[in-house]
């Protein structure tokens, strides 16, 4: 029997479609090809959509300040205040860094932050947020994202749920370190390092403030 030869063609078509089944395969698996097909698609659009997102974060530069274009989300910032925070060492409940001065600019122009050295050496830290709300706001959630550079380095994402309005509340988080070997030096981050933390109502946007920090 001679060997089958093949066109260009034909040598095209199967780089495409890989190898082609025979009938009698495709009619025994016929589930089988669509269910790859579907997969493979499936999997091209997440990839798409986490090069497009990692695109936007590294095109972020050191973050965003804004507050959404809705009437709701303009009546929210309007009466969600965060009263004070602090960050204390996680394993010993040493107090690191607290501030009660949060202005109401702080959706407009980039704040500054200034934290001890020493909190870069624990493992992790605990950090609590008091803030009051006006609104209602049903799934209460942040979004964190890291910038150093103008290049998106960490994303941190925080649940709380449900607000009542016209409540007072205390929101306790942990972030962990990346590790000793992980860590940059202070002294090249401090004031090249950006934190944009986004307000969300499950999906909803309410707003986004910039922090720079410095290490003292």
């Amino acid at each position: 029997m001679e060997p089958k030869h093949f066109d260009l063609d034909e040598e095209l078509g199967c780089k495409i479609s890989n190898v082609k089944l025979s009938e009698k395969s495709r009619l025994k698996d016929e589930e089988k090809p669509i269910k790859d097909d579907e997969s493979r698609a499936a999997q091209a659009k997440l990839d798409l959509e986490v090069e497009r997102e990692w695109k936007q974060l590294h095109d972020a530069g050191s973050g965003k300040i804004e507050i959404a274009n809705t009437a709701w989300a303009k009546a929210v910032c309007k009466g969600l205040t965060i009263n004070h925070m602090n960050m204390r060492c996680a394993e010993t409940g040493r107090l690191m860094w607290q501030s009660d001065q949060w202005g109401e600019d702080i959706y407009r122009v980039e704040q500054k932050a200034r934290l001890p050295v020493d909190i870069l050496k624990c493992s992790a830290v605990s950090r609590e947020i008091n803030f009051s709300s006006a609104e209602e706001i049903k799934q209460f959630r942040l979004e964190q994202r890291v910038f150093l550079q103008g290049c998106c380095i960490e994303e941190w994402i925080f649940n709380f749920g449900y607000v009542i309005p016209g409540s007072t509340n205390s929101w306790q988080q942990t972030i962990e370190s990346a590790g000793p070997e992980n860590m940059l030096d202070p002294e090249m981050m401090s004031g090249k390092l950006t934190i944009e933390t986004a307000f969300y109502d499950g999906q909803l946007p309410i707003a986004k403030t910039v922090y720079r920090i410095y290490y003292v």
